[in-house]
């Protein structure tokens, strides 16, 4: 962050016995703090990762991504991420690349001959759990079935197994 030095450090020596000027540059401190906040704030919000609430809206407006009235910071942040992530091959290690770089706590084992992905994740809510869902719709092939378990060491327990064109869910199982 820009960090502006104070206007009285700024003052040459000859200033020093001038009242006048010392008062001049006491009003016009608040002024320069309040430039110097704002011109942090616009630096913070160029960038999608650390962007406030404001920021991100641009965001979302640019990439025409709506209905986010609703979500939280996180997951509007992590929408607006998913859009600006540039295309590439989907690889096994590109998934958990991104995997990794979202701070999503999954692993993933895929079977290639059997064109089956399982991603079995430790979620601490919700919202993240959605995310990974959207995650792995948009990143893996409609010919791929793909299994989703939700924290698989704890109860309960969420799996989700998607196959086809349009991925809708085909089974949904709890066990306590």
């Amino acid at each position: 962050m820009t960090q502006l030095l104070p206007l009285k450090e700024l003052l040459p020596d000859f200033y020093d016995g001038v009242v006048e000027m010392q008062h001049l540059v006491a009003v016009e401190q608040p002024t320069m703090d309040a430039l110097s906040e704002l011109m942090n704030r616009y630096q913070t919000n160029q960038f999608a990762a650390i962007a406030d609430e404001d920021g991100l809206s641009v965001f979302e407006d640019l990439l025409g991504i709506t209905g986010v009235e609703n979500e939280d910071l996180e997951t509007r942040r992590y929408n607006v991420l998913m859009e600006l992530l540039p295309p590439q091959p989907l690889t096994e290690p590109y998934l958990r690349e991104v995997l990794r770089l979202l701070n999503i706590n999954a692993t993933l084992d895929v079977d290639g001959d059997k064109f089956q992905a399982d991603v079995s994740a430790s979620v601490t809510d919700r919202g993240s759990s959605q995310r990974l869902e959207v995650l792995l719709n948009r990143y893996l092939p409609v010919n791929l079935i793909y299994t989703h378990r939700v924290n698989p060491d704890a109860a309960p327990l969420y799996v989700a197994i998607a196959l086809g064109p349009h991925r809708g869910v085909l089974s949904i199982t709890t066990e306590v």
